[in-house]
């Protein structure tokens, strides 16, 4: 008698056709629908069905620890906001060169005298290992734009220019020189004060206390005149980042003794801000930091999702931002179970990554690497 095919039921078993199953399957983890997509061919089916129609994937949170005594061991755990869950990210080894640093989105580095490493995939497996810009620089900005990698400012006293900007050409593997940072960011020319984005043709950078902005073009390798993101408001701490309808700025005020946090659209070529939304009381509270008591964010943005948490070591809470179309923000918040879970000699860097069932399936099946849920 000839084996039942994968489509063909077994005596005793539930079966689940159509939009009952796609129902099914949308409360189910996205690691875990990997696995389910290799049941059978209706099974695959309804899986995309059910990411299209029913809970979609959303931008992950995600945060790799480093050790800061040898052997510096490296981990990673993601949060799913789509099935609001942790995983447990099994990642082949990075070697050390230096600490762990990201500047924005899912670029992570490690940067060193005599060697400088990149990651840009959405789950930092790949690396690029290449020569040092010629420039040592100690706290730089680094963003990929386009086909370069920009590192600005940073520079150490004992250099001739600590504002000196180099980009590394990827598909030529080459080092250029550019212009260097503008004067008005002489003070605050170090990856600690500035917020950065990058588009494909620009990185945008923002003085996080003043609010100065200016973008530099790799392609003719110069920067713009300054642009002040005037709020109208008591105003520090100023985020910017770029989503799928744009950039906005994620700033907090303080306004009649409160700190409030506060979304804008920037639009136009002069950077003009539109007030968008507000982030709740109570989850301004949870960024407090348990140690410090005080109130200063950083943003890790992806899509239409950002990320805002404390700049202080001990992140205990991340509070999430959807925007919707029309401007519509959708507040929550999520435990940072890492934080709960890392030794205090480990460090945290934090990124934000568009992952979705095919980069999983590459993930999981072809370079066979695990994700486990672990919450």
């Amino acid at each position: 008698m000839a084996a039942a095919s994968r489509d063909q039921p077994v005596e005793g078993e539930v079966e689940f056709h159509g939009d009952l199953l796609e129902t099914v399957l949308s409360h189910v983890p996205l690691v875990d629908l990997v696995s389910a997509s290799h049941v059978s061919k209706s099974w695959c089916n309804a899986v995309s069905s059910s990411l299209r129609h029913h809970n979609q994937p959303r931008p992950w949170l995600i945060i790799h620890t480093q050790g800061t005594r040898s052997p510096y061991a490296t981990t990673t755990q993601a949060y799913d906001p789509r099935s609001n869950v942790w995983i447990k990210v099994s990642r082949p080894p990075i070697k050390y060169i230096s600490s762990l640093q990201s500047s924005h989105s899912n670029f992570v580095y490690m940067l060193s005298p005599s060697r400088f490493s990149f990651s840009f995939d959405p789950l930092n497996f790949n690396w690029y290992h290449v020569d040092p810009p010629l420039v040592w620089r100690s706290d730089p900005i680094v963003a990929r734009v386009g086909q370069s990698v920009v590192i600005a400012g940073g520079g150490c006293d004992f250099e001739d220019d600590p504002l000196a900007v180099e980009i590394y050409d990827l598909s030529t593997k080459v080092w250029h020189t550019c212009d260097s940072m503008p004067g008005s960011l002489r003070d605050v020319g170090a990856s600690t004060w500035l917020s950065i984005t990058a588009t494909n043709e620009k990185l945008i950078v923002t003085d996080k206390e003043s609010g100065v902005t200016h973008w530099f073009d790799p392609d003719i390798r110069s920067w713009s005149k300054p642009f002040n993101l005037g709020t109208g408001q008591a105003t520090s701490s100023y985020n910017i980042g770029c989503t799928n309808n744009g950039l906005i700025l994620i700033a907090l005020c303080r306004i009649q003794n409160v700190d409030r946090v506060k979304v804008w659209r920037v639009d136009g070529e002069d950077f003009e801000c539109e007030e968008i939304g507000e982030m709740p009381l109570e989850y301004v509270e949870k960024l407090r930091s348990e140690s410090f008591g005080n109130c200063s964010i950083n943003i890790r943005v992806e899509g239409n999702i950002v990320y805002v948490y404390n700049n202080a070591w001990d992140v205990e809470e991340v509070v999430a931002c959807e925007l919707h179309a029309g401007g519509r923000c959708m507040w929550w918040s999520v435990r940072n179970v890492v934080a709960r879970k890392r030794m205090i000699t480990e460090r945290m860097v934090f990124t934000c990554s568009e992952i979705g069932i095919d980069e999983l399936q590459r993930v999981m099946t072809v370079e066979n690497r695990r994700l486990e849920v672990i919450l």
